[in-house]
């Protein structure tokens, strides 16, 4: 295919669009670094939204089977590798989620909008309730981050993520800073309570009582317990 050679006329009155999240002008587009990331989160938007599953993500190589997606990155100098840069790139930044696919097939990665659908069916996809492609196990894609997510730490300190668990998490990520989420996973780690019910309890006290960062490190193990949980010792290993 060849790039057009009549002057565009215009957008017509009625017709199909993309919808893009006015937060993405303010808060990811200044962040990004090149054109060809600005391409793989538009193209990405573009595709997704025709998709009707619960699943909506897209792979490298359907954006490139694309023949307008391929002609814009194919406009860049390094044409297929631009794609593949610009898609890591909007991962770092937040505005797309990646997963990597595994199965008879080899291996497959497909990327998601930043939103609240996204994370529920990415929740649900590494908790082998929801597959992505048939065939196939979900594992995240490997991508630095500047602070670890919320499902990253859940993984780390207490187990796998179930679909409820899921949507608890999306919840909390969506209702508390990251700092907030990364301390309460650490002080229930030093207390060697891995439970996400204990967690969600901090998280609510310190919203409702404030934070009591002057204090830390110098409550007893009695006194936090009796903090977040209420009552005694004795809970603790209801809620292990």
């Amino acid at each position: 295919m060849t790039s057009r050679t009549d002057p565009f006329t215009g957008f017509p009155g009625i017709g199909k669009a993309t919808a893009i999240p006015n937060l993405f002008f303010t808060a990811v587009l200044p962040e990004l670094g090149s054109p060809s990331a600005l391409l793989a989160f538009l193209w990405v938007a573009r595709l997704v939204q025709d998709q009707r599953s619960e699943a909506r993500c897209v792979s490298a190589d359907e954006i490139w089977a694309n023949d307008f997606a391929r002609l814009s990155f194919e406009n860049l100098a390094s044409g297929r590798q631009s794609l593949n840069d610009g898609l890591l790139e909007c991962s770092r930044a937040g505005a797309l989620l990646g997963l990597e696919l595994s199965g008879g097939g080899g291996r497959e990665q497909v990327f998601f909008l930043n939103n609240p659908g996204s994370r529920r069916a990415l929740a649900r996809a590494r908790s082998g309730a929801l597959p992505i492609r048939p065939e196939t196990a979900a594992s995240p894609i490997p991508i630095p981050e500047a602070r670890p997510g919320i499902f990253r730490l859940y993984e780390e300190h207490i187990g796998t993520i179930t679909p409820m668990i899921g949507d608890r998490l999306i919840e909390a990520e969506a209702t508390y800073p990251p700092e907030w989420i990364e301390d309460a996973f650490r002080e229930a780690a030093e207390l060697n309570i891995r439970n996400w019910r204990y967690i969600e309890r901090i998280l609510r006290t310190w919203t409702e009582e404030g934070r009591p960062g002057e204090t830390a490190g110098r409550d007893s193990f009695e006194d936090q317990k009796r903090r977040y949980l209420g009552g005694s010792l004795g809970h603790v290993v209801r809620y292990r």
